[in-house]
């Protein structure tokens, strides 16, 4: 059985520019902001709120637009609230002291905002992946055509690798390739680890799609280039073949 071999589009992440633009503008504008307060407050506390913008670069952009933020900062406080103002001097030496502990308050508070996008990013991929599965579910419980089921199978395996194809053999293989098997183990390949995660190899990875004790085939999973694969998404991309050969199985009796 041949499925369309249609790949959705995943959108590109621009979020870094969106962090730089936040943490830039947000420690130009709050420094202007705080200009009339500067006979008011402490440079102490001007340097503190200046941390803000700086922490949100780093959750909606990552390390390199918290680092710029940080920088923009603390180029902000000498040139805004110490003496001389509006020059890049400084004239005092506790200003001296107090733009130093900026720049490295600035500097942690980006990578604790990293820390932190990683985390919220950990989780909406956790939610994506999920997501895809029981997507999957609903439609091989009411699609009646045979091919948008497997159709839909391929497109949610490609979408949670990143893959540049993903196709349906039915009938025996004609070659041995890696396997996903239960409970998302990679068989049948030398296992390669990076961080935390096994990579998949680029030559093809299949799963096998059986269902009630009948063997319909294997979904093929290509990629560009070795891929990370989490535990938690091999998982699911058995789970996704299981639910189709399920289906199929159904679907061959009725």
């Amino acid at each position: 059985m041949d499925a369309f071999r249609r790949r959705p589009h995943e959108p590109e992440d621009g979020s870094d520019f969106v962090g730089l633009a936040v943490g830039v503008l947000g420690s130009i504008l709050l420094a202007v902001a705080m200009i009339p307060l500067r006979d008011h407050l402490d440079n102490d506390v001007m340097a503190l709120a200046l941390v803000v913008p700086v922490l949100l670069a780093a959750v909606l952009g990552g390390r390199w637009p918290g680092a710029c933020s940080a920088l923009v900062a603390a180029i902000c406080f000498d040139f805004f609230f110490t003496l001389p103002y509006q020059s890049l001097r400084i004239a005092s030496s506790d200003d001296i002291s107090t733009f130093v502990v900026l720049l490295v308050v600035a500097l942690i508070a980006a990578e604790v905002g990293i820390r932190a996008r990683r985390g919220g990013r950990a989780a909406r991929d956790s939610r994506s992946d999920l997501d895809r599965l029981v997507r999957f579910i609903e439609i091989a419980a009411h699609e009646g055509d045979i091919e948008d089921v497997v159709s839909s199978a391929r497109a949610e395996l490609i979408g949670l690798f990143g893959l540049i194809d993903c196709v349906f053999e039915s009938g025996p293989p004609h070659t041995e390739l890696p396997r996903l098997g239960i409970h998302g183990a990679l068989e049948g390949t030398p296992l390669v680890v990076a961080h935390t995660d096994f990579l998949l190899p680029p030559g093809g990875v299949e799963v096998e799609v059986v269902g009630r004790g009948i063997d319909f085939g294997r979904l093929v999973m290509f990629a560009a280039e070795p891929i990370r694969a989490s535990l938690q998404k091999r998982a699911v991309a058995v789970a996704i073949a299981d639910q189709l050969g399920i289906t199929l199985a159904t679907k061959s009796v009725n």
